[in-house]
């Protein structure tokens, strides 16, 4: 799945839906067919309207040969995706059966080899790249194509990780929101992200932790490594075996590694870079500032305390202190002295 909105809008804008909610919605009369041929044998068809078709020609061009590295190694046989791009919400909600939500922009049918996407046209100003999202949703089909289950036996975080990582969304995403949700105990372990997402927490943090995990997991043994572990899954592995077989350690082996590279990967120097952390950085500059005017003016308090001090004598001490002796001379009363006027 990937999101609309400026920040993280790649991460929450499509959805992997099941096969049943798509059974026998075919697009209807007057929809148009672009074939793109991609490589060994998997074209894909775009289905769309006539209105559509300026838009259709640029998603052909910006993804419609595309296919995951690591998926690309595997001998999969021939098959043919369909893209249909709905010309209107009411067709849309018809071709999803209602699966998508009000933001989202695709849903994928891994087992139906097929995506339904919004048209364009009707998205509004949502600031997401339609060939992104396009591209997150073959991702969907061609790890369903792999797996011959849909990508079932995927553990969800891997499955949106996968499509999000490989279809470069991580350029749009802002780490210190992965950050700051560890920093302040938000963060959802990875274990628990197998079968669904959290759904009262942030999404957009679920699916940066998801897309940062299959990350890592590319940065053990790269694109041939990904490639080796949906093939031993193509043999009937689990995904715990797979990866114990891939990378040489058991899942919860790898999910205690990932929490302890998310320590050091995600700590307060990436949460400070968002917009955030830089409020908490202004607010702890000023407070240091506030104290360091207080401690100042204090200093000077205590300097003009002890002058006063020097002059009036320590305590204990009756003789009279400069001040005192100025106003002595001053004084024009003199019968304070004990002097009394003859009678």
């Amino acid at each position: 799945m990937a999101a609309a909105g400026v920040v993280v809008a790649w991460l929450v804008a499509t959805t992997v839906g099941s096969p049943v909610a798509a059974a026998g919605q075919e697009p209807g009369g007057g929809f148009r067919r672009l074939v793109v041929d991609a490589p060994r044998g998997r074209p894909v068809v775009f289905h769309h309207l006539a209105a559509d078709s300026a838009i259709v020609a640029l998603l052909a061009e910006r993804g419609g040969a595309f296919v995951p590295a690591p998926v690309a190694s595997l001998d999969l046989p021939p098959d043919t995706f369909d893209v249909v791009v709905a010309p209107t919400e009411a067709s849309f909600r018809e071709m999803t059966g209602g699966r998508a939500p009000d933001w989202g922009l695709a849903v994928a049918f891994p087992r139906l080899r097929r995506i339904v996407m919004r048209s364009p046209r009707i998205t509004g100003g949502v600031d997401v790249d339609p060939g992104v999202v396009l591209r997150h949703e073959l991702a969907h089909l061609y790890l369903g194509a792999a797996l011959e289950d849909g990508g079932e036996r995927l553990p969800r975080w891997f499955n949106e990780g996968f499509a999000a990582l490989y279809a470069d969304e991580w350029r749009w995403v802002d780490p210190y929101r992965l950050a700051w949700a560890r920093i302040t105990g938000t963060l959802a372990p990875l274990s628990e992200l197998d079968r669904r997402f959290p759904e009262s927490a942030d999404p957009s943090v679920a699916y940066t932790q998801s897309m940062a995990a299959v990350r890592g997991l590319e940065r053990r043994g790269g694109d041939p490594g990904l490639g080796h572990l949906l093939s031993r899954m193509r043999d009937g592995a689990t995904f715990d075996a797979a990866i114990r077989g891939t990378y040489g350690l058991t899942l919860d082996e790898f999910y205690a590694e990932w929490e302890s590279e998310l320590g050091r990967q995600y700590g307060w120097t990436v949460a400070l870079t968002g917009q955030q952390g830089l409020w908490i950085v202004l607010a702890v500059v000023v407070l240091a500032l506030y104290g360091l005017r207080r401690r100042a003016v204090k200093r000077e308090i205590d300097k003009r305390i002890r002058k006063e001090d020097v002059a009036l004598g320590a305590p204990g001490d009756h003789s009279l202190g400069t001040e005192e002796w100025e106003r002595y001379w001053e004084w024009d009363d003199e019968s304070w002295k004990g002097e009394e006027e003859e009678p």
